[in-house]
């Protein structure tokens, strides 16, 4: 719920109002209703280096990026940058993930079994319906595809030896594998589709904390480049595996 404020309270407020949409395992909502994942943690370190609070409003991702425009929301997570929203957002620079890969998920010991999209042919792989993969994978009527409506039916799919793989976004199929407590029996087959694909976060141009985007900037090239995101990730995991 967005919470209003007085002109006069709004104005001396030291907290970010962050649009949230639930976005595993980079914006995930916790079973106590908390706000995690790899994004927000990111984000709390950097919230936390230039001095400001955090606060969380839950939106479907495209009304966070509308109510961003209009300053109702001064951070939202997870943003393609695209000239059209350069006019309402400034793009935290620079881009705190690089590649959105597409990974194939085997039975422990069958990695060697996919290391090319060739090796694809043939085989019935696990995808969820209606979902775009890339480009090679999605033409490609020589891969016999097993379409299910969610993503734990792939999983049980693979162990029952229904399918001999299935594909997911990288980050979100390691983070569905470990929520599900299979990474001693399903793992990574060897060959991974990398699409480079810039992320950033951004802050709304009518955002109080404009004055602030100089250190933001600043601030995430240190974490970028000091490898602090996949630190972050690596605590995200280990949490994780031990609930």
């Amino acid at each position: 719920m967005l919470l209003l404020f007085p002109v006069s309270v709004f104005c001396q407020r030291s907290v970010l109002r962050v649009g949230f949409s639930e976005h595993p395992p980079w914006k995930v909502r916790e079973a106590d209703g908390g706000y995690g994942g790899i994004d927000i943690e990111l984000l709390r370190v950097l919230a936390e280096r230039v001095g400001l609070g955090l606060e969380f409003v839950d939106y479907p991702f495209k009304r966070a990026l509308e109510m961003a425009a209009i300053g109702e929301v001064d951070i939202v997570t997870g943003v393609f940058k695209r000239r059209d929203r350069e006019k309402d957002l400034y793009f935290i620079e620079p881009a705190y993930k690089k590649f959105s890969n597409k990974a194939f998920f085997v039975l422990k010991g069958r990695e060697s079994s996919i290391r090319r999209h060739e090796d694809l042919i043939g085989k019935t792989l696990g995808t969820i319906v209606g979902a775009k993969y890339y480009p090679a994978f999605d033409k490609d009527k020589r891969i016999m595809k097993s379409p299910v409506t969610r993503t734990e039916l792939n999983f049980k799919m693979l162990l029952a030896g229904r399918i001999n793989a299935f594909i997911m976004t990288e980050s979100a199929g390691e983070y569905r594998r470990a929520q599900l407590g299979m990474e001693d029996v399903v793992s990574k087959a060897d060959f991974i589709y990398r699409e480079k694909q810039n992320v950033y976060m951004v802050l709304s141009r009518k955002s109080i904390f404009v004055k602030y985007l100089k250190e933001m900037n600043r601030q995430m090239r240190i974490l970028v480049e000091s490898g602090e995101i996949n630190r972050i990730k690596a605590r995200f995991y280990k949490r994780l595996r031990t609930r």
